[in-house]
């Protein structure tokens, strides 16, 4: 017995409209190789010292396993307007970084949140330094350090992000430089804590 014309009709409905359903378009990508670049402020605490504010600039490259895996190298390098009557001079602050990142992705959706763990080093330069007026040449400070964080991507196209990223970092310093003098050993407590804003591209 052939189908009805009802059955026909019920038919034709329901193929016409899934050929006017239009199919969700993908607005966001975490996979693949991942560019990033952005600007940044920071603060760094020694001991039981103030902080000291600064602001630099910073690279990463990572890669995405998968859509919520990404691994990825960071540098960053911060310049501090540091106020130390003990050791003054121009200081600065490098900051490498191997971290995961972990996406709450959803192809679908413009905004990616995520959270981002790292180990790596730290180290902190004084340039010209003086100490009780005395030229002392270049003081560094250098360790390993862990960081926390997270943040959140806003992808204006499919693969290309507006990106704020909160990261915390702590660990030691545990070798001092001064001109060709080195002190190893030590354990001179030290949080850093970087604001950052940039673009995160996934060509």
């Amino acid at each position: 017995m052939r189908p009805s014309w009802v059955f026909r009709a019920a038919l034709f409905a329901l193929a016409a409209g899934l050929a006017t359903t239009p199919v969700a378009a993908q607005r966001s990508t975490t996979r693949g190789l991942n560019i990033g670049a952005h600007f940044q402020g920071a603060s760094l605490t020694v001991e039981d010292g103030d902080p000291a504010g600064g602001g630099g600039f910073g690279l990463r490259a990572g890669y995405g396993f998968n859509r919520s895996l990404t691994g990825y190298l960071e540098a960053d390098g911060i310049v501090f307007d540091v106020e130390n009557p003990e050791l003054q001079g121009e200081w600065t602050m490098a900051h490498f970084d191997l971290g995961a990142r972990f996406h709450f992705a959803n192809s679908l959706h413009r905004w990616v949140p995520f959270l981002d763990a790292a180990l790596g080093g730290r180290a902190v330069s004084v340039q010209d330094a003086t100490s009780d007026g005395d030229d002392v040449g270049t003081v560094s400070f250098s360790g390993g350090a862990f960081s926390l964080g997270g943040g959140i991507s806003f992808f204006t196209s499919e693969k290309l992000a507006i990106e704020t990223v909160v990261k915390f970092t702590g660990g030691t310093f545990q070798q001092v430089d001064v001109g060709d003098l080195s002190v190893r050993n030590l354990d001179i407590e030290a949080s850093s804590f970087r604001f950052k804003l940039g673009l995160s591209w996934w060509p």
